[in-house]
């Protein structure tokens, strides 16, 4: 009894809190929707979802309120690769007002949004389909044997993976991050075995590939300047490797200020970076530089 009259209690509560008068949005197509648009940046297409040739069409429906801004978005179905990028883009979508007997009224709609790599009637070859699926198991494979510090077995499966992803391909070259990652593996891999000047090959590769899909704010454009550092440094390189130690500092730094709800991932990379840093400029007596590199890195 004293469960239901609490039950009661709670439902009236909840009654009484919600808007009495709040219209419910009235529901209209897409096509008279888009005639009310303002705003409407597309999606930005994520390059982990090009590398792995994730296409489709998200449908999102969303509430427009009375003052034309987007009050709220519900993914119906879609990629989920590509649901994220779907939802960050509509929610800056703004509208002119959407007026019912001359009175501003909320709405709701139905959007249909196209991700598409290949050019209509186009697409990737069987053999490219099937390399793109293989390179997922054998670039975990590479980097558990970076992990291992299993150079052997790195330099094999972090070659497999490379030659997977240059067989998958992209019929939008701008955007190879799969690639990019297998040449910067693959170079790690070498540096693992000694192989430095290979390394550094393999890493401006990477270092080009990043310049094609990523920005100087992507925490992964950071790290082919980082290992082809660790190669250069091997190799007696000190102003390369300052230089590239230098950038992937900047760029982790730009990443964080980007997105500042990653700083707690970001952080202990950049640190790391740092102390590496100011060890190499301890070897070149450089020590007041090198102190104001740790005392970031603790700070961090």
């Amino acid at each position: 009894m004293r469960i239901a009259q609490a039950l009661s209690i709670v439902l009236l509560f909840s009654a009484l809190a919600r808007p009495q008068n709040a219209p419910a949005p009235r529901p209209v197509d897409a096509d008279t929707a888009r005639k009310h648009f303002m705003s409407h940046p597309d999606p930005v297409y994520p390059p982990i979802a090009k590398a792995a040739r994730v296409q489709g069409t998200v449908e999102i429906n969303v509430v427009i309120g009375s003052d034309g801004k987007i009050k709220e978005e519900h993914v119906l179905s879609g990629p989920a690769m590509l649901q994220q990028a779907t939802l960050d883009a509509v929610r800056h979508w703004t509208f002119e007002p959407f007026r019912f007997n001359g009175a501003p009224v909320p709405v709701s709609a139905t959007f249909d949004l196209p991700f598409q790599i290949d050019k209509p009637g186009e697409g990737p070859t069987k053999i490219q389909q099937e390399a793109a699926q293989a390179w997922f198991p054998a670039s975990d494979k590479c980097r558990n044997a970076l992990k291992a510090s299993s150079s052997e077995d790195a330099l094999k499966f972090c070659k497999q993976a490379l030659d997977l992803a240059l067989t998958a391909g992209d019929t939008n070259s701008s955007d190879q991050l799969g690639l990019m990652l297998s040449r910067q593996y693959y170079g790690r891999a070498q540096i693992l075995a000694g192989k430095f000047a290979e390394a550094i090959v393999s890493e401006n590769e990477a270092v080009a590939e990043a310049k094609k899909c990523l920005t100087e704010t992507d925490q992964e454009y950071a790290m082919p300047f980082f290992w082809r550092a660790m190669a250069e440094a091997n190799l007696g390189q000190a102003d390369a490797v300052f230089s590239d130690l230098t950038t992937a500092e900047e760029t982790h730094r730009r990443a964080i200020a980007h997105l500042p709800d990653m700083k707690k991932m970001y952080s202990p990379t950049l640190a790391s970076i740092l102390r590496q840093h100011a060890g190499f400029l301890d070897q070149m007596g450089r020590s007041e530089e090198a102190a104001k590199l740790r005392a970031e890195a603790d700070g961090l």
